[in-house]
């Protein structure tokens, strides 16, 4: 495993990576056809923005919560393996039910279960590689996350036509209970990559202030949450430029594939340049702003599939990066709730994010929805060159 500069902890990092998979199998396989099952119940999509903004802003407030109280009572594991379980046993009452509320609460009790786990396990994750290392495991983390969001939607693909809706909703309890006896089982605080110092400061009483530049980073962080960036939407624009939900859910699997393909050469990537992987991070922002216009002046049908690509660039380059600037910006003790605020702050932007441009997609449509997306992104790309000058210190050490 190595010791000090050069830890690599494979038994978490591997346990932690094929646990995201096996959930994300669960999980993508529900949401995939979640916006459909919305709009065969006769609902529209300001209710889809609705249902996908508050189990997003939820799930975050959560992460915020659970990652306080893991500073506090130094119980990752055990916060990490109950979300896990939430999560897992609640997709399946979406089977029972035809009201657009009681889906709305069955996807904050699933989102509530994500949100608890997320940031004990990012700082587990954290811990389990050094500094030199904590690119690769988080670029693997995401790559494994995605191959399992992959695999979701394609058992969606050829479960649906034959079982429905309601199949596709409990048949995701398997690989989500196997997820649970993964981690449950397999992971141990025993071995972790932290020196003598940071060993002993884990076990006192959280400490630590958070730093000025990382709030800046939130701030970004927030913009790229309320550009309302979301697969959801995608979906159902592509079901308007002519295809079929069977033809969207595979190129729903295109964009998963990119993730995963692009994720863990971005953590390797990033493990190269040091601190100055912080450059990285406006990118984000340019794929956003791409997808919006294109969705915007190019409305026909192969538009549909490079919007696909663009969201697997996106979130490989969004969901890793701000994992590892995260832990980058913040001292051992604080690195739970640091988590937690980075995941809240996006969360609820998020939730703005996806009511506005639903709101905006219901009553005017998509031209006015997408563009709204390109002109949040704009400003998130202003935010995080600031991010960037007021850390420029630190980059250039």
């Amino acid at each position: 495993m190595g010791s000090g500069e050069e830890c690599f902890n494979r038994r978490n990092v591997y346990a932690l990576s094929a646990t995201s998979l096996l959930t994300d199998i669960s999980s993508e396989s529900v949401y995939a056809v979640l916006p459909f099952y919305i709009l065969s119940l006769g609902y529209g999509r300001d209710i889809i923005g609705f249902v996908e903004g508050l189990g997003g802003f939820l799930d975050s407030l959560m992460r915020l919560i659970s990652g306080k109280l893991a500073d506090r009572v130094g119980k990752y594991k055990l916060l990490a393996t109950t979300g896990y379980f939430i999560s897992s046993v609640s997709k399946p009452f979406f089977a029972f039910t035809c009201s657009w509320p009681v889906i709305a609460l069955i996807r904050v009790v699933d989102r509530i279960g994500k949100g608890i786990r997320a940031s004990p396990r990012d700082a587990l994750l954290s811990f389990s590689a050094s500094p030199k290392y904590r690119g690769k495991a988080f670029g693997l983390h995401r790559s494994l996350d995605t191959l399992g969001a992959m695999i979701g939607p394609l058992l969606a693909f050829f479960i649906l036509p034959f079982l429905g809706f309601g199949g596709v909703f409990i048949l995701s309890l398997v690989p989500g209970l196997l997820a649970f006896l993964l981690i449950a089982t397999i992971i141990s605080e025993k071995k972790l990559c932290l020196q003598g110092e940071e060993r002993r400061t884990l076990k006192t009483v959280s400490t630590g202030k958070l730093s000025r530049e990382y709030w800046f980073f939130l701030l970004s962080v927030g913009m790229s949450g309320l550009s309302g960036f979301s697969q959801a939407f995608i979906l159902v624009r592509s079901i308007e430029l002519g295809w079929s939900k069977e033809y969207s859910l595979f190129f729903l699997m295109i964009s998963n594939t990119v993730y995963a393909l692009i994720a863990y050469p971005v953590g390797l990537i990033s493990d190269k340049m040091g601190a100055r992987r912080r450059y990285l991070y406006p990118i984000v922002f340019i794929f956003t702003f791409i997808t919006g216009v294109i969705l915007v002046v190019i409305p026909s049908p192969p538009v549909a599939i490079i919007s696909f690509v663009m969201l697997g660039l996106y979130m490989a380059f969004n969901d890793t990066l701000r994992r590892i600037i995260t832990g980058l910006l913040l001292p051992v003790r604080t690195r739970g709730a640091g988590y937690g605020y980075m995941h809240g702050i996006y969360g609820l932007a998020y939730l703005v994010g996806n009511i506005i441009l639903g709101k905006l997609y219901q009553m005017y449509g998509a031209i006015i929805a997408f563009t709204y997306m390109s002109l949040t992104a704009l400003i998130g790309f202003a935010a995080a060159s600031l991010f960037l000058v007021v850390s420029h210190r630190s980059i250039l050490n």
